[in-house]
């Protein structure tokens, strides 16, 4: 199985780059908040078991996927410098023992689009961050603007790309 991971900042465009790259290359989304929604409509955030097991729901769907011999996957995240490095690093396991391939893309754009794609009404419909200061002291506290730094990343700044755009130059890049 052929695994993308695509990573970046709150609002940076994962979903909806994630969507136009599964329209052309049929893979399945996996997006993070069918995840985090899931457990958060029984544990809050705050709770420390919430993390555990969004780590554990992931990583045991995308170990059954590839088990399964699945064509392809997509899945999207913040990924919180050293916090999630585990995360990671249990999902290139995974990937290894089922002889699947992972490729890593780091979205990024102007941080003023940031917030302008916060106000976006698609965001709620799946419980998203929507609110400026909110983001703000998310990233003022996290650090999910950088690369994660022991994998390699196909970077790209999609401040002046549309999704279907940044989506073909994904398949490219990884001969999807």
């Amino acid at each position: 199985m052929k695994l993308v991971v695509i990573y970046g900042p709150p609002a940076v465009g994962k979903l909806t780059v994630a969507t136009e790259l599964s329209k052309i290359t049929g893979y399945k989304v996996f997006h993070n908040h069918l995840a985090i929604d899931f457990i958060e409509s029984v544990l809050d955030r705050s709770n420390g078991k919430f993390w555990e097991l969004l780590d554990k729901y992931r990583l045991e769907l995308i170990e059954a996927a590839a088990q399964e011999k699945a064509k392809g996957m997509i899945i999207t995240s913040v990924h919180i410098k050293n916090r999630d490095d585990k995360f990671i690093k249990n999902l290139l396991s995974i990937m290894d023992k089922n002889n699947g391939m992972t490729h890593f893309v780091r979205l990024s754009c102007d941080r003023k689009i940031i917030e302008e794609r916060l106000q976006k009404p698609s965001r709620k419909k799946y419980g998203k961050l929507t609110d400026y200061e909110t983001f703000s002291n998310f990233v003022k506290s996290n650090d999910v603007f950088s690369e994660i730094g022991f994998v390699k990343s196909y970077n790209v700044d999609n401040t002046e790309l549309p999704p279907e755009e940044t989506a073909k130059m994904i398949k490219a890049h990884f001969k999807l």
